[in-house]
Order: C-alpha cells, then structure tokens, then sequence
C-alpha cells in the first residue's frame, strides 16, 4: 500500500464551505459516485443492528486488511479488532456512520465536476526535484505539492497520511506562474539524484531509470496548476 498524492479544483465558493465543515474535504478524494445521503439514514431498527451485529461483522472486515489500515482504522474506532470481535464498540461504529451519512449530506451541496490529477508515488520526487529539499519552505516551488493551508484539526486526517491542505486562487495563481518558468524543467531534471534523495529519504526510493516519469509528474502538476489558474479555481490536496 502506498501513499498518492491527488489534487482537485474547486471553485472559491466550495472551499470556503470546506474550510467550514473539514468534514466535507474526504469525499473529494473518493473513487466513484457518492453514496446518497438517504440511503445513510438509520432509523431505530437499523441502529439496534449496528450495535449489537455491526462490531463482529467489522471485526471479520478488519482482519483481512493491510495491518498499517487496521490499525488506522481501529484508532478511528477507538477499538481494537479483537475488541469489536468480542461485541464491544457498537456505539462507537453507529456514530462513525451517522458521521458518515452528516458528511455525505454536506458534500451534497457542492456541485460540478472538478478537475483531478494523482502524482501516484511520485509527488515526494516531484517536490524534491522543484526545490531541493524534503519538506516544504517558503517558497513557491516548496509549497506547490506539500504546502497549503492545513484543512481541519485532525494531525492524522481522514487518510491517515495527514490533514488534507488547500489553496485559494491567488495562491495557485503564483504557483502556476512559478512553475512554469522556461528553466524549470531543465533545472528540476538537474536535481534529480537517487543517491542524494536516498540520504534525505525522498519517498519511495528512487534509481536512475525512474527520471522520466518523475519528469512527467513535474508535467502533470504544471498542467494542473495551470488550468486551475486559468479558470480562477482553487485547490485542494492530500496524501491517500
């Protein structure tokens, strides 16, 4: 299982509701239709249900998955699959899906389509190569994949990886203005050394063969600031 890094636009009017309820923020990076918000609506048969069944059914779910998502999983729930085998914790899962269903309600209210683009395992790389460095700094260059404004007050966030971030239109206005200047390609292919990004531990590892796609990558990003900017939208991003 690895970490990916996705980007999605949305319009000035989505974030401000976003930064209102972080909440809402998980649903952008979900993979296909959203779940309609009534078909999340317990009523009181269904929620005896979940307390007293639902724990030995996610215990069953839990004990197939990646170790490192079960534990996530099971820090979310505050219980322990062993625990949720044994029936304990059917309060807790009622109130992680009525969650659910309060945050699907709220992302109902956005609307459109948004542009998205994943760097995959390569946005580590990516921010290497624009800026020299393993974590972000000032600059623009530094900011554009692991910057922006921190959404929320979950250090772990709804992946695990981390809170997701965002930035508003000016803010990815002069990123697209930074990241396309004409050097820029040949000066992020002049970066790119596995032995240095080895000693700094630029994820996920890296061997000379990996330049051209991790060039690509730098182009995927550049494209995507850059029709954000054209279209006067915002950003919003996170490691899944």
């Amino acid at each position: 299982m690895s970490m990916n890094a996705v980007f999605v636009q949305v319009d000035a009017e989505e974030l401000a509701r976003i930064q209102a309820d972080p909440s809402m923020a998980e649903a952008l990076f979900q993979d296909g239709p959203m779940i309609p918000p009534a078909f999340l609506q317990l009523n009181e048969t269904m929620q005896a249900r979940i307390r007293t069944m639902g724990p030995q059914l996610v215990a069953q779910t839990f004990s197939h998955l990646d170790p490192r998502l079960r534990q996530r999983l099971e820090e979310r729930l505050g219980q322990s699959t062993e625990a949720l085998a044994s029936g304990q914790g059917g309060e807790a899962l009622l109130k992680l899906m009525q969650e659910r269903s309060a945050r699907a309600a709220g992302m109902a209210k956005l609307s459109g389509s948004r542009q998205k683009v994943s760097l995959e395992k390569e946005w580590h790389g990516v921010h290497y190569v624009l800026c020299g460095g393993a974590e972000p700094g000032s600059s623009l260059l530094s900011q554009a994949v692991l910057g922006g404004d921190i959404i929320g007050d979950d250090d772990e966030g709804f992946s695990g990886y981390g809170p997701a971030r965002c930035f508003d239109p000016q803010k990815v206005a002069a990123i697209a203005i930074a990241i396309n200047q004409p050097a820029l390609e040949a000066e992020a292919a002049g970066r790119f050394d596995p032995a240095a990004m080895a000693k700094l531990e630029i994820y996920p590892g890296w061997r000379q063969s990996d330049a051209e796609n991790l060039l690509a990558a730098v182009r995927r990003l550049r494209e995507f600031y850059t029709d954000a900017a054209a279209g006067g939208r915002a950003i919003v991003t996170c490691l899944v």
